[in-house]
């Protein structure tokens, strides 16, 4: 038996292109079909599902950096700043926020939790603040050895990460010799310290935080064939 073989004309190629190419631009701009799969074409889990709670997490701390904090975004920085020793960023975020929302003094007591960790953000933004003395008593010598503090974080250094010199130069013409000494004796006398907290957000707050992760789908066992013998 001879199989016959139709050739496609021009324009019935040309359509076959474009619907392949349309495809392809929808796969690349996340239209739906552009879900990775593994060997078996199982669907593959992304970063967010696989770490809901980091996700969550990054986003917060993204949001109060973007001045963005609602009541959702406190609950969730609150949340994560009970957690104690690991959670310095959002304790600094959180801060962040409240110092925004007239809560100085609790905003500056995060900031000083994270900051007594060795967080280096929380690091900066003490020194800029007592500095400034704006929503916190003025206080040059405390503000130089947080700024002194950061530009010397091991943390950063590790990294190849640079410190803001603008930390540096906001000093400048602010230091006398005495207190510039004081400053570099406070440094020498500093060891982190980590929070831990001793008491307990309310439940509402306390949830705000937990996320179960979406895991993948296991694996369909093999199921085998059933086969009937040919009884012919």
């Amino acid at each position: 038996m001879s199989v016959t073989r139709v050739r496609p004309s021009a324009s019935a190629t040309a359509i076959i292109v474009l619907c392949l190419a349309a495809f392809a631009i929808t796969a690349c701009t996340g239209g739906g079909a552009a879900r990775k799969r593994d060997s078996d074409g199982r669907v593959l889990p992304t970063l967010a599902e696989q770490d809901p709670v980091g996700t969550l997490y990054a986003k917060s701390i993204s949001d109060a950096a973007r001045g963005e904090c609602d009541e959702r975004t406190l609950d969730v920085l609150t949340c994560f700043s009970y957690r104690g020793h690991g959670y310095e960023g959002a304790q600094t975020a959180l801060g962040q926020c409240m110092i925004a929302g007239g809560e100085h003094a609790e905003g500056i007591q995060w900031v000083r939790r994270a900051a007594d960790a060795g967080w280096p953000d929380a690091q900066k933004l003490l020194a800029r603040t007592l500095l400034a003395g704006e929503v916190a008593t003025r206080d040059t010598v405390e503000a130089l050895k947080w700024g002194k503090l950061y530009s010397r974080n091991p943390a950063l250094l590790s990294l190849g990460v640079q410190p803001d010199r603008d930390i540096a130069l906001a000093f400048q013409g602010e230091v006398t010799a005495a207190q510039n000494s004081e400053a570099d004796n406070r440094v020498a006398a500093w060891t982190p310290q980590y929070w831990t907290p001793t008491t307990q957000v309310d439940q509402t707050v306390q949830r705000s935080c937990e996320v179960e992760g979406r895991r993948p789908r296991p694996a369909r066992p093999d199921v085998p064939l059933i086969t009937v013998p040919d009884v012919y």
